[in-house]
């Protein structure tokens, strides 16, 4: 199976649709997945840099109470107090918490 983006078969080299037919048609983009700012190329979200030049992923605009890890740089939930990639603590200036949330995370005995 080839993505729409390849140029020839990954297997047999055989040449794929032309250039134009491989853009006029719209690429879905799943949650996460970026554009290389430096070439255009559309990367998975799992990808750290760009597959077809060495531009590394941009960062994005973080939603409220997101986090990144200082340790490796994995974009956290509000909810998670730990990294979810490295089980590094969470920073105490990623968020100041309101009463309620401070409640929410304490026990009630």
């Amino acid at each position: 199976m080839n993505f729409s983006r390849n140029a020839q078969c990954l297997r047999c080299k055989a040449e794929g649709p032309s250039q134009d037919a491989r853009v006029s048609k719209v690429q879905e983009m799943k949650t996460g997945d970026w554009t290389c700012p430096q070439c255009a190329f559309m990367n998975f979200a799992s990808n750290t840099k760009c597959l077809r030049c060495p531009e590394l992923r941009p960062k994005r605009q973080l939603n409220p109470g997101e986090w990144e890890c200082p340790s490796c740089d994995f974009l956290n939930y509000r909810r998670n107090m730990v990294c979810k990639k490295c089980d590094c603590e969470r920073p105490r200036d990623a968020k100041k918490q309101s009463k309620y949330e401070q409640q929410l995370w304490t026990k009630p005995y």
